[in-house]
């Protein structure tokens, strides 16, 4: 039974395990998405505001004062409007962004027009975490069934370790090295990947299983969730209903005060101005609670809907007051991305991911220590493994780079009719080019160490072509108050310095050797 259950470990292992790592490796970037995004975009190097300081008047002008058509053709209306705060815990963004126009992001601090990248490294990072790479639906199936199988893999491994009692002796071969580790550092971290598995299988395999999951919490009414009156799908309540007759509403900074006033202790990250200037005009501030977040993310909305003429309070809700639903989707999102988390957790969290992803490290390379060297898997998995591994550090490192040594009209290029993102293409071609030199060197104890020093030299010219090429540098972004600026450059030298002492501490003795 033990020697089953190992071996069908080791053949689910090996399957998914070069998913998974790419899954980790960009969720723990996806982690400091709010860090990178406000370090590749010059249109975000602005110091924090505080909603309370914003002209929200002046700047719903300009939203109004234009005319925009949608999709369809159809001018879109006025008496809508819907817009993001700057929100670094939950939108990753410190600009305002309108929701329901296309491409419309403003300063906080001037409310003027700002266009920020249309492609950037940080969403890219987020979709290869998700499975939402090329915008294929297969992907997300792949990466949902990975997760089942994480879920399979640490409930197994679990009795494994149980069973098989290991010892954790000292150790001088590689195989016995890789083993230890591979077992110590999932072990201890194993509710941590646990979640992993069940939270990532819920996202990507969930949205499949949902008619069956709305038909029974709506006791068979409907298995189409949009039909659900859920706050954050269906609000009857805040339709547009444009009664023609012209009022005055209040000022949106003084609806803003008044909302804050009723919910002190409540993170607003969007508001939503429905006919204003008119009688029946409404205003909807939606947040979430520091001190309830584990139900309290981007779902599971807290808010607060004023009348927009006398500030009276229409309606209000906090997350203890949502659906099982809401709270349940809310916990899992909360689990998965820690959005709402403080920068503390967010490291801590941040360095638990990492120690795991060298605990599947070594679970590679214990897998390819134990293969026939003849075997057509090994011959497969090896090159195809270190590909994964190292290209993921070397592409990461790229995009970096080329964020701001890229001339800005570089950056897209037509191919076979279609616009291609340069980063993008480059991003792929690096994994390409790395497969084709570990088949032609073969040496991977070399081709690690020149990988590491490849992505110190890239990870160090980032740092400096961003100082150049912004005129912020590591140095006057700090004392222009631009802390996640400093800290995203002062990280890539740290980690640029480590990736350099990895290269020089290598030990040839634990590569596997070319046969």
């Amino acid at each position: 039974m033990k020697k089953r259950l190992f071996n069908i470990h080791k053949l689910i292992g090996v399957n998914i395990i070069l998913f998974f790592f790419l899954s980790l490796f960009f969720g723990i970037l996806t982690i400091f998405q709010p860090y990178i995004n406000f370090w590749e975009d010059s249109k975000q190097h602005i110091s924090k505001v505080k909603i309370e300081d914003i002209n929200l008047d002046k700047c719903f002008k300009q939203i109004t004062k234009r005319t925009y058509i949608d999709e369809n053709g159809k001018k879109m209306s006025k008496d809508l409007i819907k817009l993001n705060f700057p929100a670094k815990e939950v939108k990753a963004n410190n600009l305002i962004r309108v929701k329901n126009r296309p491409n419309f992001y403003l300063d906080p601090h001037t409310c003027k027009k700002v266009k920020p990248k249309n492609f950037t490294i940080s969403k890219l990072f987020d979709q290869i975490h998700t499975g939402r790479i090329f915008n294929s639906l297969v992907f997300r199936i792949i990466f949902g069934f990975m997760s089942v199988a994480v879920v399979f893999l640490t409930l197994s491994g679990l009795y494994l370790v149980i069973k098989n009692h290991y010892k954790n002796a000292k150790t001088k071969t590689a195989k016995g090295l890789y083993a230890k580790y591979h077992r110590l550092i999932l072990l201890y971290t194993l509710p941590l990947v646990f979640m992993f598995g069940i939270t990532g299988a819920l996202f990507n395999l969930g949205v499949y299983s949902s008619p069956l999951i709305t038909n029974y919490l709506t006791n068979g009414e409907t298995s189409n969730i949009l039909k659900v009156d859920r706050n954050i799908l269906f609000d009857p309540d805040l339709e547009v209903r444009e009664s023609n007759r012209e009022v005055k509403s209040l000022s949106l900074n003084t609806l803003y005060t008044k909302a804050k006033e009723q919910f002190d202790d409540i993170s607003f990250y969007e508001m939503q101005v429905y006919n204003y200037n008119d009688a029946n005009a409404k205003v909807k501030f939606i947040g979430y609670e520091p001190n309830n977040y584990f139900i309290s993310s981007v779902g599971n909305e807290t808010y607060i809907v004023l009348d927009g003429i006398n500030a009276k309070v229409l309606d209000k809700k906090v997350a203890d007051q949502g659906t099982f639903a809401e709270k349940t989707l809310d916990s899992i999102f909360y689990l998965h991305y820690l959005r709402t988390f403080s920068d503390i957790p967010r490291i801590i969290f941040g360095l638990i991911s990492l120690t795991i992803f060298i605990g599947l490290v070594f679970a590679m390379v214990l897998w390819l220590e134990r293969s026939k060297k003849d075997s057509f898997s090994y011959k497969v998995i090896k090159p195809l493994s270190f590909t994964i591994m190292l290209g993921s550090l070397l592409s990461a490192s790229t995009l970096f780079a080329t964020t701001w040594l890229i001339p800005k009209k570089y950056m897209y290029f037509n191919f076979l009719d279609k616009l291609q993102n340069t980063q993008e293409i480059l991003f792929y071609a690096v994994y390409f080019l790395l497969f084709i030199y570990i088949l032609i060197k073969k040496d991977l104890f070399i081709i690690t160490k020149n990988s590491f020093k490849l992505s110190a030299l890239l990870l160090i010219v980032a740092v400096i072509s961003h100082g150049i090429m912004s005129g912020y540098t590591l140095f006057n972004s700090y004392y222009r108050g631009l802390t996640e600026i400093f800290f995203t450059d002062l990280v890539l030298i740290f980690v640029a310095l480590l990736f350099l002492l990895f290269s020089s501490k290598l030990n040839e003795k634990y590569f596997i050797k070319h046969s």
